[in-house]
C-alpha cells in the first residue's frame, strides 16, 4: 500500500499547528528538537510541547519559544542552550513569546540568501534541506511579487524570525521522520478580519497568502481572525501534490485510515475546534498504476512508485572529479547515485554514471550532470521502484541517543491467494523487519567513547529490542 498524508485544512494551517499535528501523529518530539539543534540557533528559540483540548478534542500544542528580546531574558540565560525539558511556562520575566509572532528588537531581518545559507550549512539531511528551501523559495517569490522587487532583495520579517525558521525546517524534519509520505490537502480555510504584521494592519487573507495559494481551493469567513498564515500556506503549496502548479495530481478517492494527529492553534472558538487535522492513510491507488494489479502493493511491501533513471557513459574524467560530481547529485535531490566500471570504444576504461530521481527533479539532475561531468549526452527512462515502508526512531544507549531507520513489509509466499484477508496475509506473507542504526550517529559515538562502530551498533540494536519487547 502507498502511504499518504491527508491535510484537513478546513480550520486553517499555521507553522506551529503543523508541527503540533505531525508530532501528535507520531513524529518523535525529542528527535525533532535534536535535529533543529543542527541549525545552531539554540540561543534564539526552544520548543515546548503540551496537550490541550479544542472543543473537547485532544490536540498537541507546539510553542516555539523565542529568545529574540534579549533585554528581557535573565543574564544567566543569555547564550544558554535551551532544552525542551526546561519549563519557563512560555514567559521570561513577564514577556510572552509565541510562534507566528515576529521576533522583537531584531535589528536586521534575515533575507532569503541568509536563510538558505543557514539551512545549507547545517548537517541536516538532503531531504530536509531541499524541502525547507523549497518552502522558503515559495514565500520569497510571493513576497518579491507583492513588493515589486527581486527574490534576492526580499527581506523576511515574520518568516525570517527564529520561530518561523523552526516551523519550516521542523515541518521537513517531521515529514522525513514519518517516512516522507505523499501529501494531499483539502480546501483551505483562510479566516477573516485583520492580521497584524511588520507592514501594518492587513485584511485577511494577507497578500502573501493570496499569492502563495493562487490556483488552490480556499474558503473565507469561518472566523474573524487569520486562520492560514503565509508559513502554513507555503508548507502545503510545496508539499501537497494536488496543489502543484505543474504535474498536479488528484487526491485518491479510496484509502484506509491508519492514524490521525491534531495540531492546536492559539484561538479558542465556540463552534469549532481551532486545530489542524492530519490523517495518515494507505491507498492501493498508486501513481497512475490503478489499472494494473500489483501483488507487491497488495501484500504491503510499501510504496510502488515511478522514478526516472538518468545514465551516461564517461571515459575522459578523473576519478576525484567524478566522485565530487556524484556527491553533488546526492546532495541535490537524487534518490540514489551509483556507478560501475565499463570498457568503451578502443578499449578505453570508463564509468557508467546512474542517478535515480523523482520526475519533477529530472531536469535539474540532468543539468547538474552536464555541469559537473564531461558528459555530452544522457539517457533517461521511467522505472518502477518498490520501497518498504520506512520510519525513524531514536533509542537511548550508554553511548547516547542513536537514531535507527526501520523498514517493514511482507515476503511474498509461494501459495498466493487472490482474496488477501488479514489471516491470509499473516499465513502467506511473513513480515519483513529491517533495522539499521544511523552510521553517522554510530561513528560519532564510537569516536567519543573510543570504541568500535560494531559495538555501538550492537548496543543500539540490543536496546531497541528491549524497548520493543517491553511494549508487547
Amino acid at each position: 500500500m502507498a502511504k499518504i498524508l491527508y491535510y484537513d485544512a478546513s480550520c486553517g494551517i499555521s507553522g506551529d499547528m503543523n508541527l503540533g499535528a505531525l508530532v501528535d501523529l507520531g513524529a518523535d518530539f525529542s528527535y525533532l528538537c535534536a535535529e533543529l539543534a543542527k541549525l545552531n540557533l539554540a540561543s534564539e528559540f526552544y520548543l515546548r510541547k503540551r496537550k490541550v483540548l479544542k472543543c473537547g478534542i485532544s490536540a498537541t500544542k507546539i510553542d516555539v519559544v523565542c529568545a529574540a528580546n534579549q533585554g528581557q531574558i535573565p543574564l544567566a540565560l543569555l547564550g544558554a542552550k535551551f532544552s525542551p525539558r526546561q519549563n519557563l511556562n512560555g514567559k521570561i520575566h513577564g514577556a510572552e513569546f509565541r510562534a507566528d509572532k515576529p521576533a522583537q528588537n531584531r535589528p536586521h531581518p534575515r533575507n532569503f540568501a541568509q536563510i538558505l545559507e543557514l539551512i545549507e550549512s547545517s548537517s541536516l539531511s538532503a531531504f530536509v534541506k531541499k524541502t525547507a528551501s523549497e518552502i522558503f523559495s515559495i514565500i520569497a517569490r510571493a513576497e518579491a511579487k507583492i513588493h515589486g522587487t527581486s527574490v534576492e532583495q526580499v527581506h523576511f520579517h515574520e518568516v525570517g524570525a527564529a520561530d518561523s525558521i523552526a516551523d519550516v525546517v521542523g515541518a521537513a524534519i517531521c515529514l522525513e521522520a514519518l517516512g516522507a509520505p505523499q501529501i494531499f490537502a483539502s480546501p483551505i480555510e483562510l479566516g477573516g478580519g485583520f492580521a497584524h504584521c511588520a507592514h501594518g494592519r492587513l485584511t485577511v487573507p494577507a497578500p502573501a497568502v493570496c499569492e502563495i495559494l493562487k490556483g488552490a481551493q480556499v474558503s473565507l469567513g469561518r472566523a474573524n481572525f487569520e486562520m492560514t498564515t503565509p508559513t502554513g500556506a507555503a508548507i502545503l503549496k510545496a508539499c501537497a501534490l494536488n496543489l502543484r502548479e505543474q504535474d498536479r495530481r488528484e487526491s485518491p478517492r479510496n484509502f484506509k485510515i491508519l492514524s490521525t494527529g491534531y495540531g492546536a492553534g492559539d484561538k479558542d472558538v465556540a463552534d469549532f475546534a481551532n486545530a489542524l487535522r492530519v490523517i495518515l492513510c494507505e491507498t492501493s491507488e498508486d501513481l497512475g498504476l490503478r489499472d494494473e494489479p500489483n501483488l507487491s502493493v497488495q501484500i504491503g511491501y510499501g510504496e510502488l512508485c515511478e522514478r526516472i533513471l538518468i545514465s551516461t557513459n564517461i571515459d575522459d574524467m578523473d576519478a576525484e572529479s567524478f566522485a565530487f560530481a556524484c556527491d553533488i547529485l546526492r546532495d541535490s535531490g537524487a534518490l540514489d547515485v551509483f556507478s560501475r566500471s565499463i570498457f568503451m570504444k578502443k578499449g578505453r576504461a570508463g564509468f557508467e554514471l546512474n542517478a535515480l530521481c523523482r520526475k519533477q527533479d529530472a531536469a535539474r539532475i540532468k543539468g547538474l550532470i552536464f555541469a559537473h561531468t564531461t558528459a555530452i549526452g544522457v539517457r533517461e527512462c521511467a522505472v518502477r521502484k518498490t520501497e518498504l515502508a520506512r520510519e525513524f526512531c531514536e533509542v537511548e544507549t550508554k553511548y547516547g541517543k542513536i537514531r535507527l531507520k526501520i523498514s517493514r513489509g511482507r515476503v511474498c509466499g509461494f501459495n498466493a491467494e487472490q482474496n488477501l484477508t488479514d489471516e491470509n496475509l499473516a499465513r502467506n506473507y511473513p513480515e519483513i523487519l529491517k533495522i539499521k542504526p544511523e552510521f553517522e550517529d554510530c561513528k560519532k559515538a564510537a569516536q567519543r567513547f573510543q570504541t568500535t562502530i560494531r559495538e555501538v551498533r550492537n548496543e543500539t540494536l540490543k536496546k531497541y529490542d528491549e524497548t520493543r519487547n517491553s511494549k508487547k
